[in-house]
């Protein structure tokens, strides 16, 4: 059955503007027959006549000006929807938008953005910052193509790519008078801060201290979604252990308002981690960005 598509109608407006069959298809680098095959199937397909001979030119019949002015129309609102749709391809090449957990939202990829700005000024960059869950639960909702998280996951329908090295160490304020290394059994003494639950940070914490028999017995008195907000309470109390990113720790400590200590038996190193969904198709964006990370971090494994 045939149908009046877009290269049926643009063979015809060629026609009635040129008056000529044999122009038309000079213009469009068709054969001449093309063009008078093309025209005859749109008359059979709506049982009309388009074009009557006068003298020396061909012009449209009146069913042919009705069609024209119709054709006309959808012609220009192709071409609008053509503009359109590049327009909004060229968008979406131009921005790039990341899923990071905190820790790696707020304090590695500030350090790294900069640099791929500088090497491609024309990316719009959309950072969203959550827990690790939340940034799975993004990349599978496809809210963003690109997650970064620092926990392990479960998902059959992801892909994970392990990037950057890093520590989890346990941190205090600088004036808290506590001995360098906390044994198992006085565990129950000191007041920790912990993450939020679906934090990467917290999960990994969890699953050694349960190993080590020592989650139960942890007086746990605050629980912070922020790696930030954690710092700053222990900068301003000398009351509170918490377990942040040696990455987010090293400032305080070098600055003296932080101080590591150590707990007995606990190491808590883990990696952080790209991901992705299976199968997934990236923008040219997203796969500079993407090559651009594997580089700058991949040297620390």
């Amino acid at each position: 059955m045939e149908v009046l598509d877009y290269h049926k109608l643009k063979i015809f407006k060629a026609v009635a503007d040129l008056k000529s069959f044999s122009k038309a298809a000079e213009m469009l680098f068709l054969a001449q027959p093309t063009v008078t095959l093309q025209i005859k199937k749109i008359e059979n397909y709506l049982g009309i006549t388009l074009f009557q001979r006068k003298k020396n030119e061909i012009v449209l019949t009146r069913e042919g000006e009705i069609f024209y002015q119709y054709a006309s129309k959808i012609l220009d609102d192709y071409t609008v929807m053509e503009a359109e749709l590049s327009k909004l391809k060229e968008d979406i090449e131009k921005n790039l938008t990341i899923g990071a957990s905190s820790t790696i939202g707020e304090y590695l990829l500030p350090k790294v953005l900069p640099e791929f700005l500088d090497k491609y000024p024309f990316a719009k960059i959309n950072l969203f910052i959550g827990n690790s869950k939340e940034i799975e639960e993004g990349i599978l909702s496809k809210s963003f193509n690109i997650g970064l998280i620092e926990d392990k996951i479960k998902s059959n329908k992801i892909n994970l790519k392990e990037l950057y090295a890093d520590e989890i160490i346990p941190v205090t304020s600088y004036k808290n008078k506590i001995p360098p290394v906390i044994k198992k059994e006085e565990i129950e003494k000191y007041k920790f801060i912990f993450r939020e639950v679906g934090s990467g940070t917290r999960n990994i914490l969890e699953n050694q201290l349960k190993n080590l028999g020592m989650l139960e017995k942890m007086n746990i008195v605050m629980e912070v979604s922020s790696s930030t907000a954690i710092f700053h309470i222990l900068e301003n109390s000398n009351e509170y252990i918490a377990f942040i990113s040696k990455l987010i720790a090293e400032r305080g400590i070098q600055e003296k308002l932080l101080k590591e200590v150590k707990i007995e038996g606990l190491n808590l190193e883990r990696y952080f981690s790209l991901i992705t969904q299976k199968n997934i198709r990236f923008s040219n964006l997203e796969n500079r960005f993407v090559s651009f990370l594997k580089e700058k971090l991949s040297k620390t494994l």
